[in-house]
């Protein structure tokens, strides 16, 4: 059985700023994103427990070719994507980026 993927807003803003940047970068970047993306919520659908917890409820799911994290929380109604993150930046930097969204 597969759960429903819902991003939120925070998400979806991390989202649009990712494709703006690859965008900028090169066309191709995008459609690659893209597919690394949907590839991972799909799989995220099916398996909800896939990737290891980072920090209290929040899993992070890695995106390697992107050097992307894809913050999420398994619930029973699905999957809720709270962020991504460029996995570059320092760890501190992202986890308060992060940790901020929880309700």
């Amino acid at each position: 059985m597969t759960k429903e993927v819902v991003w939120t807003w925070s998400a979806e803003a991390d989202l649009q700023d990712l494709f703006q940047r690859a965008d900028s970068a090169s066309p191709d970047g995008v459609l690659s994103l893209l597919i690394q993306i949907e590839a991972a919520t799909k799989m995220l659908s099916v398996f909800p427990l896939l990737a290891p917890k980072w920090n209290l409820s929040i899993r992070r799911l890695l995106i390697q070719k992107a050097n992307l994290g894809l913050f999420y929380v398994p619930e029973p109604r699905g999957i809720v994507v709270i962020g991504l993150a460029d996995l570059r930046q320092h760890p501190d930097g992202i986890a308060e980026q992060i940790l901020r969204r929880l309700p």
